[in-house]
C-alpha cells in the first residue's frame, strides 16, 4: 500500500527515509547480492504523485452479510433459512491532505445526519461448553 523504494546514491544515506538494502541477481544456479541504498517513500494511494504529509488512515464501512443456517423446528435438517446480518469491513489507505479532505467531503452528509458515539466494544468469543 502506498510505499515505494527508490534506489539512491550512498551519499544520501543520512537523509530521512534512506536505508541500506540489497539487490540479488540470479543467473542459472548462481546468485550475487549487491549492497544498495534505497529511499522508502510513502505516497497517496489516490494520487501517487503526492508524497508529502502522507499518513495511513483506517476506516470502517458497514454492510450486510447473508448467513445460511438450518431452520429450527423442522428436525429433519432439510430446510435452510437465510438472514441478513450486519457486518463491518475495515480498510486502510495512505492519503495526503487533499485526498483526506475529499474523503471527509464525501462522508460529510452522512456524518451530519449521524450521532457521534463511542467505538463498539469487542465481542468476547464464546467458550466451548
Amino acid at each position: 500500500m502506498g510505499t515505494r523504494f527508490i534506489e539512491v546514491d550512498e551519499s544520501r544515506r543520512g537523509e530521512p527515509g534512506v536505508r541500506k538494502g540489497g539487490r540479488t541477481l540470479t543467473v542459472g544456479d548462481q546468485s550475487i547480492t549487491q549492497e544498495t541504498w534505497v529511499k522508502v517513500e510513502a505516497y497517496d494511494d489516490l494520487d501517487p504523485a503526492v508524497t508529502e504529509d502522507v499518513h495511513l488512515h483506517t476506516f470502517a464501512v458497514p454492510g450486510m452479510d447473508v448467513r445460511v443456517g438450518a431452520s429450527e423446528g423442522d428436525g429433519d435438517g432439510g430446510d435452510f433459512e437465510t438472514r441478513l446480518v450486519p457486518s463491518v469491513q475495515y480498510y486502510r489507505i495512505e492519503l495526503g491532505p487533499e485526498s483526506l479532505n475529499r474523503l471527509h467531503d464525501a462522508l460529510e452528509p452522512f456524518i451530519a445526519a449521524a450521532r457521534e458515539c463511542e467505538p463498539p466494544k469487542p465481542r468476547r468469543a464464546r467458550g466451548a461448553k
